[in-house]
């Protein structure tokens, strides 16, 4: 990586982190409301599926805020934002309401989506230069 990258990599690393992490204190505080909502978009046993989401958004969430797996925390964010992103924001099934603002949680789940794509690819990275003992700027990773 850069010194740019290296510089503002972590920041918004955390920054995505931080988005998850304050969804999950969130669910928590609206623990009925949300699994009601949930309930009521037709999915089962709300309650166990909002509990996981809330552990996979509070762990995925500081693991990127602290950097400690991040690849494999952002891996799973991702893999979750793909079926609730269709799930709960389907706003070509909005009415007419409700269309801009599921629009906008789409696209910005899209957008997340696609942050979090770049620190599974930037981790990677990272892990290679650790490995060889040398970063893209030619100097001693360690």
């Amino acid at each position: 990586m850069n010194n740019a990258t290296n510089k503002f990599y972590p920041i918004g690393r955390a920054l995505i982190g931080v988005l998850f992490a304050v969804s999950g204190v969130n669910k928590i505080l609206g623990f009925s409301y949300v699994a009601g909502w949930m309930a009521s978009s037709g999915l089962p046993m709300a309650e166990v599926l909002l509990a996981a989401t809330i552990l996979l958004e509070l762990v995925g969430g500081l693991l990127l805020i602290t950097g400690f797996q991040a690849g494999i925390a952002a891996a799973a964010l991702a893999l979750f934002l793909v079926p609730v992103t269709a799930l709960f924001h389907a706003f070509w099934s909005a009415d007419a309401a409700g269309f801009q603002g599921q629009l906008t949680h789409f696209l910005k789940n899209v957008a997340v989506f696609g942050g979090l794509l770049m620190v599974v690819g930037a981790e990677r990275l990272r892990a290679a230069e650790r490995a060889s003992g040398f970063s893209s700027l030619g100097r001693s990773a360690a």
